[in-house]
């Protein structure tokens, strides 16, 4: 099968909607991250099938869950924390082509990439910060002023959340996306949600089409806002995460 049909196959099996434009530029950005995988450790080992379905079907797979966030209504926007090669940020920017997305990465030379990307492929609601997240959080054009705050193959849940919930705003969404791993890695994370201002608020397994893994997507909702204090320095989170304190 070829790419187009497997994208647009596997899409439609998961029930997400998509145009002819947006599977040119999923299969354009694939293309772009096949080249610059060869020089700059994206993805890992990847060839154009495995990329498809292990990185661009996982990244939109929360689309498949459309009611909650309304991810085609008005007014949403995302932040991708630790973008990397641009997942999911990149793939969910061009099936949410009116939602405003921001890529947060601290590698210089990933930015370059994914700054790179956004002009091949014309995205224009799509913006890229280079920097740290605990320290961009301290912004105040950016802390709590994000509807949905997203993270893929990041860090740790107990190291993620300090570093992700301050840049949501209140009533909005902070999703996970996770392995197995989640359900050794919640159980210690409780604390740490409720002083940083969130609630978790589901786990749902998705099936990301002919991907054979457990994925799933842990979802929080931001109910109060994130105390000043936090988040602190990544030393600090890395070294004494917050049910230790």
């Amino acid at each position: 099968m070829d790419k187009v049909s497997l994208l647009k196959n596997s899409l439609s099996r998961m029930k997400i909607r998509c145009d002819d434009r947006q599977v040119g530029k999923l299969i354009a950005f694939q293309e772009l991250l096949m080249e610059k995988n060869k020089y700059l450790n994206l993805i890992g080992p990847a060839d154009s099938e495995s990329i498809i379905r292990r990185h661009i079907l996982d990244s939109v797979s929360p689309l498949s869950r459309s009611h909650d966030p309304d991810w085609y209504g008005p007014g949403l926007s995302i932040l991708d924390i630790g973008s990397g090669g641009g997942l999911p940020g990149i793939p969910l920017g061009i099936l949410l082509k009116n939602t405003e997305v921001t890529l947060v990465e601290k590698t210089r030379k990933k930015t370059e990439f994914l700054s790179h990307s956004l002009e091949v492929l014309s995205l224009d609601n799509i913006t890229v910060l280079t920097g740290r997240a605990e320290e961009l959080a301290r912004d105040e054009k950016l802390r709590e002023g994000f509807s949905v705050v997203v993270a893929r193959a990041v860090a740790k849940i107990n190291i993620l959340l300090e570093l992700s919930i301050p840049f949501c705003s209140i009533n909005g969404k902070i999703i996970f996306y996770k392995s197995k791993k989640v359900f050794s890695e919640i159980g210690a994370s409780g604390y740490a949600i409720n002083t940083l201002g969130g609630r978790i608020e589901d786990l749902i397994e998705v099936e990301v089409s002919g991907l054979e893994e457990f994925r799933a997507l842990l979802v929080i909702n931001k109910v109060k806002s994130t105390p000043m204090k936090f988040p602190r320095k990544f030393s600090q989170i890395k070294k004494r995460p917050l049910k230790a304190i």
